[in-house]
C-alpha cells in the first residue's frame, strides 16, 4: 500500500525560468555578482539555529563599501545552505527578511517546541494514538507544529514571489542512497515534481527528521512525465570509466541523480524518502563541492548559475558541532540506548563535517588555479583574479577553553534555557568577528 503523503504538484514539463532556483532570483538593489557570497548553517538544533542568528546579526551590524555604494555585508549573501536545526534559521530570514532580527527570537529561539512534541507522545491522547502511530506519523506531526508556530502555510511558490536572494538551500538526506538532496527546483525536475507546490514546513521537518525519532518525509516520484532529459553532465560521468584523477566523486553524484529517473515500481524508485541532512552532510557543503566536481569546478557551475564579473568569492560556514559525551567513559557500565544512539549520530556528523571542511579547503585551492587560468577569457565568471576567502566560525574555535567546553556541550534539543541561547548568539557573533577571514574581507572592502 502506498503511503499517505501530502499531495505535491506535478510538472507537465522543464520550464528552466520556473520555479525555485538561483537563476530566478534577482540581484536586488544592495546585492552584486561581484561579491559571491555562499553561507552554510549546521545542524544541532536550537543551539545550531541561535549560533546562526548571532552571525547574521553581526553580518547586519557590518557596513562596507562596494560599487561605490555603502551597504551591509548581509545584503551580499548570495546563497545560504542549512541543515536541520540551521534550517529553521535560514527558512525564516528566507521568508521574512529583517523580520528575522525582531521576531525569530520570540518565535523559535526562546519558544519550546520539544515540550509540545513529547506530549503528543506521553499524554493521554497521544498515548492512545501512539499504539497506531509509526515513525511517520511523528514527522508529521513535526510539520504540523511547524506549520502552526512558525511557516504557516508558505509554500517555496512564496520564497519564489520574492525573487531576491539569498537562494535558500534547505538540505535533507535520501535515506535509501544516503546522498544529499536539496530543497531547489533542479533537485526536483528529474521526480517531475514542483517544488512551488511544497509547504515550507515540510522541507524543514525533512532536514531535521532524526532517524528512529521520526520517520522519513516521504514523496511520490513521478519521472518519466515531463520531457525531462539527463544532463550532459549525468551522461559524461556516468559513462565515463573510473580514474584516479577526481571524477569518482563527480561519478557518484551523477549515480545519484540518475536514480531518479526510473520511477517503475519494478526496477526504480516510486518513493524518495528523506531524513535528516545531518546524516549524508551536517554542513550542508556536499551537495555543491559533488556539483562542482561533477561539472570540472566552481567557475562552469557559476557559469551556469548566470553570475558574471565576480570578484571576491566567499565561503562562511557556522558549525554548531558538539563534544563527545564524556559520560559513557566514566563507568564501566554499558551505556544506554540513547547514550549510544546519541553517541554515534554525533561521531558520524563530526566526522562527516570533518571531512567536508577538508574537501572544502582543498577546493579553494583548486578553485584559486582555476581562476587564475581563466582570467580574461570569454567563459570566464570572474573579472579578473578573484579573491577567495573561508570564514569560519565554529563553536570549536572559541579561544576560552572553559567556554568553548561548555557551549559545546549545550544539548541538541528544539528547547534550551533563555541563557544559553543568549551565549549562543553572543558566541556567534564573536566568532565571526575574531576570525581572521572575516577581518581580512571587511578590510578589503572599506
Amino acid at each position: 500500500m502506498a503511503p499517505a503523503v501530502p499531495p505535491i504538484g506535478e510538472l507537465t514539463e522543464i520550464a528552466p525560468r520556473y520555479g525555485y532556483r538561483f537563476s530566478n532570483l534577482e540581484n536586488g538593489r544592495y546585492n552584486s555578482d561581484g561579491l559571491f557570497i555562499v553561507a552554510s548553517f549546521s545542524g544541532g538544533g536550537t543551539r545550531s539555529a541561535a549560533l546562526a542568528y548571532g552571525v547574521l546579526d553581526k553580518l547586519r551590524a557590518t557596513p562596507i563599501l562596494w560599487g561605490g555604494q555603502p551597504r551591509r555585508l548581509l545584503d551580499e549573501i548570495d546563497v545560504i545552505n542549512s541543515v536541520s536545526g540551521g534550517s529553521y534559521a535560514a527558512a525564516y530570514y528566507g521568508l521574512y527578511g529583517d523580520a528575522f532580527f525582531s521576531d525569530f527570537p520570540s518565535e523559535f529561539l526562546h519558544a519550546d517546541f520539544q515540550t509540545e512534541l513529547w506530549d503528543q507522545y506521553v499524554s493521554f491522547t497521544g498515548l492512545s494514538q501512539l499504539i497506531g502511530w509509526s515513525s511517520n506519523d511523528r514527522v508529521d506531526r513535526l510539520s504540523q507544529i511547524l506549520e502552526r508556530r512558525l511557516f504557516g502555510k508558505q509554500t517555496f511558490a512564496d520564497l519564489v514571489k520574492r525573487r531576491q536572494r539569498p537562494l535558500i538551500v534547505i538540505h535533507a538526506t535520501d535515506l535509501n542512497r544516503g546522498s544529499d538532496f536539496q530543497f531547489t527546483q533542479d533537485q526536483f525536475d528529474p521526480l517531475c515534481n514542483d517544488l512551488s507546490s511544497l509547504t515550507i514546513s515540510r522541507a524543514v521537518a525533512a532536514s531535521s527528521a532524526v532517524p528512529i525519532l521520526f520517520g522519513p518525509v516521504v514523496m511520490k516520484n513521478n519521472s518519466g512525465r515531463c520531457g525531462y532529459v539527463r544532463p550532459s553532465w549525468v551522461e559524461r560521468a556516468v559513462t565515463e570509466v573510473p580514474n584516479p584523477t577526481g571524477t569518482q566523486r563527480a561519478m557518484r553524484r551523477a549515480a545519484d541523480f540518475d536514480s531518479y529517473l526510473d520511477s517503475s515500481e519494478s526496477t526504480g524508485r516510486p518513493w524518495i524518502h528523506l531524513i535528516d541532512g545531518g546524516i549524508s552532510d551536517n554542513l550542508g557543503l556536499r551537495g555543491p563541492l559533488e556539483s562542482s566536481a561533477a561539472r570540472g569546478g566552481l567557475a562552469p557551475l557559476l557559469y551556469r548559475l548566470g553570475v558574471r564579473g565576480v570578484k571576491k568569492v566567499v565561503f562562511l560556514v557556522v558549525s554548531a558541532e558538539v563534544l563527545p559525551d564524556r559520560g559513557i567513559d566514566r563507568s564501566g557500565q554499558a551505556p544506554s540506548t540513547v547514550q549510544m544512539a546519541s553517541a554515534v549520530v554525533d561521531a558520524l556528523m563530526n566526522n562527516n563535517s570533518f571531512e567536508t571542511m577538508t574537501w572544502l579547503r582543498a577546493s579553494l585551492n583548486l578553485w584559486r588555479s582555476e581562476a587564475q587560468e581563466l582570467a580574461h577569457t570569454v567563459d570566464s565568471p570572474y573579472a579578473g583574479s578573484p579573491d577567495f576567502y573561508l570564514i569560519e566560525a565554529h563553536l570549536q574555535n572559541i579561544a576560552d577553553p572553559v567556554e568553548r567546553n561548555r557551549m559545546m556541550h549545550i544539548p541538541t534539543a528544539l528547547k534550551l534555557e533563555e541563557q544559553q541561547v543568549q551565549s549562543l548568539i553572543s558566541a556567534g557573533r564573536a566568532l565571526l568577528k575574531n576570525s581572521p577571514e572575516f577581518q581580512r574581507l571587511v578590510s578589503d572592502l572599506q
